[in-house]
């Protein structure tokens, strides 16, 4: 209190939950998952060495030593003799802890090499979970005469095969490649209070990716015809722009003569 009044404080982040930190929360453990259900190999679900707790851990663990302690140990066992040399149970114990270490590396590096094919879709899983925890867009006046929020109440526009569209704008919607389908996710239907309207995906099929690819990546001042889009059919090309268009995160110009 500032007297009797309460004081109100604003705090600003920048960078909340987007340092590599947060990246690599979501990359290691899906990349240990996969590896572990690899058919390819099943290195990292075979069981541990027998007795491995009798040669690791703090205990068993010696520090490189410096060449100089190197070699004065090794001086002095010359001149004690043969006797001083280590028993055969520790010069076992330490074969084995050799051996321990080598096929832990090897392990780690097949989860890595699982990690290095998962960047791009940890990626998509850091865009999914910001746009579950973003505002949404306010589209200025310019932005929603073009998207389907002006003409809700027109009863919407029809896409046509010669329609112009473009995302109405960058960084508002995602695609992802999830279980073999083609998964999208946006923000326009956020709410103003903090994850009280969870994301609701749109699914397509694979063969529908490279056609919301270019919808997506087609930005302010581009602009793309709906009949040159990637797909082998024109009534699919139409269909996908017409979703899009429906959730309210395509901006479209109607041709004079629509194309049937």
């Amino acid at each position: 209190l500032v007297g009797n009044v309460h004081s109100l404080h604003l705090t600003a982040s920048a960078m909340q939950q987007w340092s590599w930190v947060d990246y690599l929360e979501l990359l290691l453990p899906e990349a240990l998952e996969a590896a572990a259900a690899s058919d390819s190999s099943t290195s990292v679900r075979e069981g541990l060495p027998r007795n491995f707790l009798d040669y690791m851990g703090a205990v068993y663990y010696q520090p490189e030593e410096s060449e100089i302690l190197k070699e004065l140990r090794i001086d002095k066992t010359k001149s004690e003799g043969a006797g001083s040399i280590k028993d055969s149970s520790e010069r076992e114990r330490e074969d084995k802890r050799k051996r321990f270490i080598e096929e832990a590396k090897n392990r780690i590096l097949r989860v890595t090499n699982e990690a290095f094919s998962m960047l791009d879709s940890t990626c998509d899983q850091m865009g999914k979970r910001f746009l579950s925890d973003r505002l949404p867009p306010a589209f200025v006046q310019q932005e929603s005469s073009l998207t389907n929020e002006h003409q809700i109440n027109n009863g919407g526009r029809i896409i046509y095969p010669n329609t112009m569209c473009r995302l109405v704008r960058p960084g508002i919607a995602r695609l992802a490649l999830e279980e073999e389908m083609a998964i999208l996710y946006h923000c326009a239907d956020n709410s103003l209070v903090y994850h009280e309207t969870p994301l609701s995906p749109l699914e397509f099929e694979m063969d529908d990716a490279p056609c919301i690819e270019a919808l997506l990546t087609t930005i302010e001042p581009h602009w793309i015809m709906v009949k040159d889009l990637i797909h082998d059919d024109i009534e699919d090309k139409v269909e996908i722009t017409q979703t899009l268009y429906n959730e309210g995160i395509l901006a479209i110009l109607q041709p004079q003569k629509p194309e049937n």
